[in-house]
């Protein structure tokens, strides 16, 4: 039966409210150790009515992961027009700032649970190649016109970008690092700073 405006605005917020959950509950105890239970007492739903949104846990992690490889692509395509160097510090901040994507590893979904997922969907697949041949094309225009270097391997940089979006602020708690700790905003912006400083062009000797 066809839903009204009303009650498919309330179908699609509890839709979403089921994803954030997951997304959520995954990045406190991992993806695997998520029951469906768990959602629905986070989302305050019964366990029909999740079903009623999603087959299983895994259908629900697909259209996560998919919807943020959407979200991705749309960054890459709002600033294309940017000079390769700051599309790429653009895209770092977007990844530091915990934007889960297949580059950064699905991090906080648990990686080595949710990879699997993740792998054995050819569209989820297909969007990460598209993500990551994007991300090269970016490399490769500012190694033509001068403002990356060009002896660096744009996979290689790619591989940077995904590690050193995994070194989150508040990751490492030790007494010498607490010393000299910056604020969170200083910290992603010293580190695409240094993401910046290593692929542009060695400077004359």
């Amino acid at each position: 039966m066809p839903r009204g405006r009303y009650q498919q605005k309330q179908w699609d917020a509890r839709h979403a409210a089921i994803l954030e959950a997951l997304e959520q509950l995954s990045g406190e105890r991992g993806f695997s150790n998520v029951t469906m239970d768990d959602l629905a007492d986070r989302v305050g739903i019964s366990k029909a009515t999740l079903y009623q949104h999603f087959e299983s846990k895994d259908a629900m992690l697909v259209e996560l992961m998919a919807r943020h490889e959407d979200a991705f692509i749309a960054t890459l395509d709002a600033i294309a027009d940017q000079p390769p160097v700051e599309q790429l510090k653009h895209i770092m901040r977007t990844i530091y700032e915990g934007h889960i994507t297949p580059l950064r590893g699905l991090v906080s979904l648990g990686e080595d649970e949710a990879l699997p997922v993740f792998r054995s969907n050819p569209h989820l697949v297909a969007r990460h190649d598209q993500i990551i041949a994007g991300l090269a094309r970016i490399i490769r225009q500012g190694q033509a016109d001068g403002s990356i270097a060009p002896d660096l391997d744009a996979h290689t940089i790619i591989l940077a970008m995904l590690a050193l979006s995994r070194v989150a602020p508040d990751r490492y708690q030790t007494p010498a690092l607490g010393e000299h700790r910056l604020s969170h905003e200083t910290q992603i912006d010293q580190m695409v700073l240094l993401f910046e400083r290593a692929i542009r062009p060695a400077g004359p000797d």
